[in-house]
Formats: structure tokens, C-alpha cells, sequence
């Protein structure tokens, strides 16, 4: 990516998210639009004096996503258990989110590997309907940055990310 010009595909930015660290999904699969929300907390204003300011106090990022499940999904099964059951505590909603920016569109990983940067964080999983429309069974979920960010590398092969903190000679995914 390094010295490279030109727009960065959208299939190059990737997520992930798994509940147990181990077995991910691949977020985006039947999307066409997916962003994480960033919700800065600014506040604009004029002082005493009459000069303006702005204080920036941060960010409380989220990633609104239209999932639509798929039996082969590793998340798929907490999910609907939360769905069902109405569940809300840390234990059984907080799930592990990988995103990256890759050398190559993620498509591609299934017969190449790739690399780039990125982040894991945990995230905290509220779903926000249960149904959908004919199109096939919709479970629209909110998951909410729930620790720090933790930069590193990522690697991808047959879609499958394996994250390196950076700083640190082993991997953990």
C-alpha cells in the first residue's frame, strides 16, 4: 500500500466479528453499503469574549449492520440466542471486531493471501429488529465499541484474519 496511488477499493477496507476469537464472519457478504458510525462528541460554541471554540471530546464508534444470517455464519448462533432470549449483559454480547485496510479487495483472499493494517476491539452486540422482508430472515444489529482499539497488522488467507498486535512477535486472533 506503501507509496502506492490511486483510490483504495472499498473491498480493501474489511470487518469481522466473532464471539469466541477464534472462528470469524466476514461482514459485508450480500451488502452494498457498510460503515462504523463514528458519533464524535463535539461541541461549538462562542465564549464570554466572543471567540468561538470547539471542544472535540472523543469518539463512541458503532457499526450498524444489516445482517442477514447464514447458517454457516460463526456468529450467527449467539446472535439469535440474544434475539431470542433478550439478553443485554457483557457475558453473552460481547463479541470481537477485526477491521483492516488490506493490500487487496478481501473478495480475492479465497486464492491469494494479503496483509495491511487495522485494529481489533471488543464490541458490544444490540440487535435492533428481528424478520425482514421476503428477501430472506433479517436480524438488524448495532454493535457498539465496548475497550480500546488495538493497533497491529492483519493478515488474510482464504478470508480468515489472523491480527498481530503491533509491537508484538505473535499472533492472536
Amino acid at each position: 500500500m506503501a507509496g502506492e496511488t490511486g483510490k483504495i477499493l472499498r473491498g480493501q477496507r474489511a470487518k469481522w466479528i466473532s464471539f469466541d476469537g477464534e472462528d470469524w464472519t466476514l461482514i459485508g457478504v450480500r451488502m452494498d453499503s457498510e460503515s462504523t458510525n463514528m458519533n464524535p462528541d463535539v461541541t461549538n460554541g462562542k465564549d464570554v469574549t466572543g471567540a468561538p471554540y470547539i471542544d472535540h471530546n472523543g469518539f463512541a464508534p458503532e457499526s450498524d449492520i444489516d445482517y442477514k444470517p447464514r447458517k454457516e455464519d460463526s456468529i450467527y448462533p449467539q446472535i439469535q440466542k440474544i434475539t431470542n432470549e433478550l439478553l443485554k449483559d457483557e457475558e453473552n454480547c460481547t463479541f470481537k471486531m477485526i477491521v483492516a485496510t488490506l493490500d487487496i479487495e478481501v473478495k480475492d483472499t479465497g486464492v491469494k493471501s494479503a496483509s495491511g493494517t487495522g485494529y481489533q476491539v471488543d464490541v458490544l452486540c444490540v440487535p435492533q429488529e428481528d424478520g425482514g422482508d421476503t428477501s430472506g430472515y433479517t436480524i438488524p444489529v448495532n454493535f457498539y465499541e465496548n475497550g480500546t482499539r488495538v493497533q497491529g497488522t492483519v493478515t488474510v488467507e482464504n478470508k480468515k484474519p489472523t491480527f498481530t498486535p503491533a509491537g508484538s512477535g505473535s499472533t492472536g486472533a
